[in-house]
């Protein structure tokens, strides 16, 4: 799954789908309220007439309103403002993507980052990364019929104003961790006699050829026997597969600056 950030107006995105949030009660937020104008206040009907409450991690999904340029719009219930404590905005999202995932929409633009301010906005958009890009996984590739994958391809968190600096560093370092996480799930959820350790030998050699940044070194048994490695040598043995001792290098801060070794 990819994820961008970008200022637009929410009636104007051209977008398979349009999410903005509701408050309990009817309020709207600043970017329901610009879509709710450019239609003739029909959102401010539809909740009147009892069709959105607002109440936290509540759905509305709309079509073809007129006014908006987008195909969808998706109304998500904020809750009552300023009570969103982190357990309620991760259901909030957990029910928002869950409601994408439901349509045939490959992307969408959500307007959430107005309704945060400052660091709490980068955590709101972290965690959504992390919910949509969760909720997007599947670990039955090889079941004989695997699940339908996810239709969702393309998250745009859209902004009002201009975008700032903080918010776009924290949308691509969690949709790095996303990626990074998902591999791993899809390397742990495998089964021995496929994940070997010749298998993950390749994944990592993949990593380092699609990263400029990552260098790959692996080890097998004769280059582990010249270094004296023999306590995990005796271990290996019980095994038909031959070992390898995989390092994996990320060179991306400061030459100055210490490195950080992680050990398996």
């Amino acid at each position: 799954m990819e994820f961008s950030i970008k200022q637009g107006n929410p009636e104007k995105q051209k977008s398979a789908c349009v999410v903005v949030g509701v408050y309990e009660g009817g309020k709207l937020s600043k970017a329901a309220q610009a879509l709710d104008k450019a239609c003739k206040h029909t959102l401010s009907d539809l909740i009147a007439q009892g069709d959105m409450s607002g109440k936290s991690a509540s759905t509305l999904l709309l079509h073809k309103l007129p006014g908006i340029a987008a195909e969808r719009v998706l109304l998500v219930g904020l809750g009552k403002a300023g009570e969103q404590s982190a357990k309620f905005r991760i259901e909030i999202l957990q029910a928002l993507f869950k409601a994408l995932h439901g349509t045939p929409a490959k992307e969408a633009s959500l307007y959430l980052a107005e309704e945060a301010n400052g660091n709490d906005a980068d955590w709101l958009l972290r965690q959504a990364v992390f919910v949509a890009s969760g909720q997007a996984f599947r670990s039955d590739s090889l079941k004989s019929k695997p699940a339908e994958a996810a239709k969702l391809k393309h998250i745009n968190f859209a902004t009002l104003g201009k975008p700032p600096a903080s918010l776009k560093e924290a949308v691509a370092r969690s949709a790095a961790t996303a990626r990074g996480m998902a591999l791993a799930k899809a390397l742990g959820n495998l089964p021995g006699n496929i994940c070997t350790p010749s298998y993950l030998a390749a994944q990592a050699l993949a990593l380092a050829k699609a990263h400029k940044k990552i260098k790959t070194t692996v080890l097998d048994e004769n280059d582990m026997r010249k270094l004296g490695m023999g306590a995990l040598l005796a271990v290996t043995r019980g095994s038909e597969q031959p070992a390898k001792l995989i390092t994996l290098e990320y060179s991306g801060a400061d030459k100055k600056q210490k490195p950080v070794v992680l050990v398996g």
